[in-house]
């Protein structure tokens, strides 16, 4: 099978569970894996793989590899994208490939559709060997830079929703696959829920605006007090204290906590105990989205139903019977949902959360979603 090599900006980020999921994934589906990132950040956790920082070293190696024909496409390539200095590109594309070279990288594959995605095409380029990304959102819709160039110069590219893979397709003519991101089912298990006198919901993710969590505030404000339920937020951001500010306005303080960011084991550990996931996602005012939440899928993993917004890739992960979907920006319809949700008696949140977690394994486990990708990656030559 051949060895891949992933491409990230940052690796790894506590926010970024999807990536090391899936590496470890193509791992487990039998690929030999490295990951490439222009910026190693240090950690406790073990890895069972390599990751290098891109330009540590150079392989003069590549020189002797190295065709002219390779190198011309790469240049055209180069000169043909806007978005970044030209001789920087080949520079750093150039010592990535150098790198790669010397571990026997056979296929790239970046995450994000900016820098990560510029520098895994030139680099495999030079090196004659395929290449793809895989785009998330605000590289999509809030900074997209050569989309149209990315795309026809990949041997593949994974859209993580059905209407990103639509938007995919006008813009360019290219190979678009449609791949949800996967989560570790073995990791998120659930737990028996028992008859208990407060409703428990929770929000997880970075504060900022396209989370919505202005909008679930405002939600709350006619329920609490006289519904049994508090809310846990679980994240950080630069509106963390403007969302503070809003609940003491609100006179929320007593139902609503802050519990700052969490490790990946902690949401594992804890989110099973929880009720329901309230994530009144949304587009922000500069266009960036969430595409294809992970969090929705965790939780519904660990059965415990979603109340989120009907966008993107959020309206393809939740079915009628697993939660609710409302309109975005909506805190009226938020509202009717969350009364709706704590007002269920027992059983019928119970059957939510087992069909929850029926729709995950069968559609959004990460090892099944893998076996898909490496298949993509074993079948497709380089583009010419």
């Amino acid at each position: 099978m051949k060895k891949v090599a992933f491409i990230t900006p940052t690796f790894p980020v506590l926010s970024e569970t999807f990536i090391r999921t899936e590496v470890d994934a193509i791992n487990a589906c039998g690929h030999d894996v490295c990951v490439m990132t222009f910026k190693k950040n240090k950690t406790d956790d073990a890895f069972n793989y390599a990751i290098y920082k891109i330009g540590d070293f150079f392989n003069f190696n590549l020189l002797k590899k190295l065709k002219p024909c390779r190198v011309i496409d790469c240049l055209k390539f180069i000169y043909s994208q806007q978005s970044m200095p030209k001789l920087s590109l080949f520079w750093h594309s150039f010592k990535m490939a150098s790198q790669m070279a010397k571990h026997n990288v056979q296929h790239i594959h970046a995450h994000f559709a900016q820098h990560t995605c510029s520098h895994g095409i030139a680099s495999a380029k030079l090196m004659g060997i395929s290449c793809s990304f895989v785009a998330h959102g605000h590289d999509v819709y809030e900074f997209p830079f050569d989309l149209d160039l990315k795309i026809k110069h990949s041997d593949f590219v994974v859209a993580v929703c059905n209407d990103m893979r639509n938007d995919f397709n006008k813009t360019a003519d290219g190979n678009i696959k449609l791949l949800h991101c996967g989560v570790k089912t073995q990791l998120f298990k659930p737990h028996t829920k028992q008859e208990q006198e407060t409703i428990k919901l929770i929000f997880i993710g970075r504060l900022v605006e396209q989370k919505g969590v202005k909008y679930l505030l405002d939600a709350l404000k006619p329920l609490c007090g006289h519904y049994p339920m508090t809310l846990d937020i679980i994240g950080t951001g630069e509106l963390l204290k403007q969302l503070k500010e809003q609940v003491t306005q609100l006179g929320l303080a007593p139902y609503v906590r802050f519990l700052g960011s969490k490790q990946p084991n902690w949401i594992q550990e804890n989110l099973p105990f929880y009720d329901c996931l309230v994530a009144p996602f949304c587009f922000a005012r500069s266009g960036c989205v969430d595409t294809g939440p992970v969090v929705l899928k965790e939780a519904m993993a660990v059965g415990i139903p979603v109340i989120t917004s009907n966008i993107m890739g959020c309206k393809e992960i939740v079915a009628p019977d697993t939660g609710y979907l409302v309109e975005q920006k909506n805190a009226l319809e938020l509202t009717d949902a969350i009364k709706t949700f704590v007002t269920l008696p027992l059983e019928r949140r119970k059957e939510m959360g087992i069909s929850a977690r029926k729709n995950v394994e069968l559609n959004f486990d990460a090892l099944k979603q893998a076996k898909v990708l490496s298949n993509w990656i074993e079948t497709h030559t380089v583009k010419q």
